[in-house]
């Protein structure tokens, strides 16, 4: 294996944390550029020295929060995303970003498939080595929940339970939804970077879950007496099927796999928070 020099953008963050743990354990030289250690995307890039390859993961979650502050979403996750292309292309830098699927009507979905059609945009223009990690509806130890931050399904409802209080759940529950683990994520974004022909990987499972069929789980684990609060759907969200294809597989020699004992490890990491 060769040891490459990986920055990782955002990484002080739940799916940045767990990236550059994995590129550490394989021996490459990796270190975080973060607002925690005072950097900024929009501002100095000087942090990004020496590096070989960029996993871009900064940037700002949100799927109705977002609608309120529409300027801001664009000027991190897409011009952001141009200011880290345009160092990999003066730096001779590979880039690994991370997208999502793309299914919702949503500001956060518009920044990031602007974010990754500008990466290929750079690639086919400026040879810069590129490639992507679809990142599913990931899930984890440390995810933040509660105020200020996006309201993730796991984190969210095992909170809920464990305090016997109702799991909000929008629409019907009939939307599926593909959970797949933190370190398989983080595993696939090290992984590409060994490409840079505009691949993309599914960091998803290919297991579709519903959101009602994961509420009756979360209850059945928690024992919780709270039931399931039925709202009308957020702004920027409409019913959908997701579930992973499997873009990139046949490139790599594992796949993630679902696990039920894995989620239920991680909700019980939500008890008395």
């Amino acid at each position: 294996m060769v040891s490459k020099r990986i920055v990782v953008t955002g990484g002080s963050g739940f799916l940045g944390n767990a990236t550059v743990k994995e590129a550490s354990v394989r021996g490459h030289n990796v270190w975080s550029f973060d607002r925690i250690n005072g950097h900024n995307i929009m501002e100095s890039l000087d942090g990004l020295r020496d590096a070989d390859t960029v996993i871009h993961l900064a940037g700002i979650l949100g799927t109705s929060e977002l609608f309120d502050d529409p300027e801001r979403a664009l000027d991190i996750n897409t011009k952001g995303t141009l200011r880290i292309l345009e160092w990999c292309r003066a730096h001779d830098a590979r880039f690994v970003g991370i997208t999502m699927p793309e299914v919702f009507p949503s500001v956060y979905t518009a920044t990031k498939v602007a974010a990754y059609r500008l990466a290929l945009a750079w690639h086919t223009a400026y040879d810069v080595p590129v490639s992507h990690v679809r990142a599913f509806n990931v899930y984890g130890p440390g995810q933040a929940h509660g105020s200020g931050h996006p309201q993730k399904v796991v984190p969210t409802f095992s909170a809920r339970a464990w305090d016997n209080k109702p799991l909000p759940v929008w629409g019907d529950g009939s939307q599926t939804m593909d959970l797949v683990h933190v370190t398989d994520v983080a595993r696939m974004l090290v992984d590409a970077t060994n490409f840079g022909d505009g691949q993309i990987f599914d960091a998803g499972t290919g297991k579709a879950v519903t959101v009602r069929q994961f509420a009756r789980f979360v209850i059945n684990e928690t024992n919780s007496t709270g039931g399931i609060d039925y709202l009308p759907m957020r702004r920027g969200e409409k019913p959908t099927q997701i579930v992973a294809h499997g873009d990139g597989w046949d490139l790599l020699d594992w796949r993630p796999h679902f696990n039920w004992a894995s989620l239920s490890e991680t909700m019980r990491g939500y008890r008395n928070v």
